[in-house]
């Protein structure tokens, strides 16, 4: 074993003796795992020299992991494993030792430079005697076996709690099956080229942030605008607790379903844990966890059948917001978890949503947010008249100024702008096209994971610039950041119809409505499934899902058009007629000739389509 001058810090408590023996301790904490790449090369090369860089190297490793309040449990040759009390430390420490050797690494002939490789998860750990175990180390271990030599590798669940607190370029890298661990684990990576270039916490003033580096708390004010969130566990309503897992997984589905909603911070469950059993104090989780609103449930098991009651709250005041209630089968466990899931986020969204903009209408102009005032644009987006768009790019551009890292400001001015040309009212429509593409790359450059910012900008690809696959990459990129992204399925349903697979368009417009159906934009995720159906012939579900979204907001053109051309493929012309005249009192320059050279439909599709306006009325 190697001998630093360091001497790592042992616990400062052990579990109780019972019985002659330690009792096995259970706790939640945040795991590293770094060894050397090419470590035994090294060694076969010049033992001596390697052995004494390798010892320096680790005594600066241990001060940084003293520094950020760790304890090394695991030293042995190349490889280190600690814990820390929280993953924010956990990924502070790996990022200052990375940086660190990359600037030794600079003053060092490359065949004595050494790389650290760097795993962290969280979760559950056991110590007994001086043994400390669990899955959440292995998982550790085995996201430092595949991170980059220089770089970082970590877990979803770590991602989740650091994400809004340490600046640093995440690349998502999907779900990955590791050696030996039964369930896929999520995985991010931090570059070793961004490693190098990383300063510590606090570090860089905000202007000098890399453009896409999540933005972070700053001492002073907090940027984060929007409001929190915390998903309680559930409680079991009887003595047996045997069923307990599945209020556990239930929280999770729950908590992943909403953490990818960027209008909202939902607190991380191993944060939430704490309040496992205890007694349900509203304000006291909101004081100790700083959120707004609190989400509680429980669940009762009678033989087969299972009760789910869920409720949101205010934590200040313990206002009811929300309630409702689930029956199942228990042999459906996985489809009862998915529907209550996706009904809870799909409907305390709006819930809040609304909640929020009343709260932001009622305060003073000089108190306003780049979150209050993109709120407000939104509400005056989802209205479709002139005025209403004019009033909401105004608030945006004023929502960037006050925020110039507010990643949404820029993802729904983009958006925006889309619909403005969509409506026909561009009057320089090559100037507005490249507004909105400048628009839509400053959100990715500004927080690359914001699923929203991806989907944007892959529908600008496709309904802009008919660059349908690139626009495909990043419409699956969005999916991949957040697969509960109403917007991202929407768009890519759109896409999808674009590029001739139908079936694909209609089960994605289907997937986009069942995750947002009572916002107050769901007219536009209604309309893309009437374009989808429309698209693969079915007339009569196109027309349905038409009207439906032309009864929620008679003024979008895209849907009266679709509407229109729909009609007539099912003979009913005098209604398409109708629609037709609607159009144009939205629109009184439109014309097919205009349509046709903006129109992402192509070839016959288009040609069909235009014939069909024609038929309704619709000038040359």
């Amino acid at each position: 074993m190697i001998k630093a001058d360091y001497q790592s810090p042992r616990p400062s408590r052990l579990p109780a003796r019972q019985n002659g023996r330690r009792q096995v301790e259970r706790r939640l904490a945040a795991v590293m795992a770094a060894d050397i790449a090419g470590y035994s090369a090294m060694m076969g090369g010049n033992e001596e020299a390697t052995h004494r860089r390798v010892g320096e190297g680790f005594g600066r490793v241990f001060k940084e992991i003293e520094k950020c309040r760790g304890r090394v449990f695991t030293f042995a040759g190349d490889c280190i494993m600690a814990e820390f009390p929280s993953a924010v430390e956990a990924l502070k420490c790996a990022l200052r030792v990375q940086a660190d050797i990359a600037r030794r690494n600079a003053r060092r002939p490359v065949d004595q430079r050494i790389q650290y490789r760097i795993g962290i998860n969280s979760g559950e750990i056991m110590i007994q005697e001086d043994r400390t175990g669990g899955t959440a180390l292995n998982i550790a271990a085995r996201l430092e076996q595949i991170a980059e030599p220089g770089g970082v590798c970590l877990s979803s669940v770590v991602f989740d709690q650091v994400k809004r607190v340490v600046a640093a370029d995440y690349v998502p890298m999907g779900d990955q099956r590791l050696k030996n661990i039964r369930d896929p684990v999520g995985i991010y990576q931090i570059s070793a080229e961004y490693c190098r270039s990383w300063r510590g916490m606090p570090a860089l003033p905000r202007e000098t942030l890399p453009a896409n580096a999540v933005a972070r708390p700053t001492s002073g004010a907090p940027t984060d605008y929007r409001p929190s969130l915390a998903v309680l566990p559930f409680r079991t309503l009887q003595k047996d607790q045997s069923d307990a897992y599945f209020a556990e997984g239930m929280v999770d589905d729950i908590i992943n379903a909403l953490s990818g909603v960027k209008d909202m911070l939902v607190i991380a469950r191993s944060s939430t844990q704490t309040f496992a059993g205890a007694p349900l104090d509203l304000r006291r989780v909101g004081h100790e966890l700083d959120v707004r609103y609190v989400l509680h449930g429980s669940v009762r098991r009678a033989e087969e059948k299972l009760r789910i009651g869920v409720e949101l709250s205010e934590a200040q005041t313990g206002q009811v917001i929300w309630t409702s209630r689930f029956d199942g089968e228990l042999s459906d466990i996985f489809q009862l978890q998915d529907r209550i899931s996706i009904r809870v986020a799909t409907t305390i969204v709006p819930e809040l949503r609304e909640r929020e903009l009343g709260r932001t209408l009622r305060k003073h102009p000089g108190s306003m947010t780049a979150y209050d005032l993109t709120l407000q644009a939104l509400d005056r987006l989802n209205r479709m008249d002139r005025a209403s768009l004019t009033q909401a790019r105004q608030l945006l551009q004023e929502a960037m100024r006050h925020d110039p890292d507010y990643a949404p400001a820029y993802s729904h001015t983009a958006s925006l702008i889309m619909k403005w040309i969509g409506q026909g009212w561009s009057e320089d429509e090559t100037a507005d096209r490249l507004q909105a593409q400048t628009a839509a790359k400053a959100a990715i450059d500004r927080d690359r994971n914001d699923a929203m910012g991806l989907a944007v900008y892959g529908h600008l690809q496709s309904f802009l610039l008919k660059s349908y696959d690139i626009a495909m990459d990043y419409l699956e990129r969005a999916l991949t950041a957040n697969p509960s992204c109403a917007w991202a399925w929407g768009y890519s349903s759109l896409t999808s119809g674009y590029l001739g697979n139908y079936e694909a368009a209609i089960e994605r417009g289907e997937k986009a409505v069942r995750l947002s159906p009572l916002g107050p934009d769901a007219f536009y995720l209604e309309h893309y499934l009437s374009q989808a159906y429309y698209l693969a012939n079915r007339y009569e579900d196109a027309i349905g899902w038409g009207r439906m979204s032309a009864a929620h907001s008679p003024a979008n053109a895209s849907n009266l058009r679709c509407l229109a051309a729909g009609l007539v493929a099912q003979g009913e012309v005098a209604e398409a007629r109708d629609v037709a005249g609607r159009l144009l009192k939205l629109a009184p320059d439109f014309s097919l000739k205009g349509f046709a050279g903006r129109t992402p439909l192509r070839g016959e599709v288009r040609d069909l389509f235009i014939q069909r306006l024609k038929m309704a009325g619709l000038p040359d």
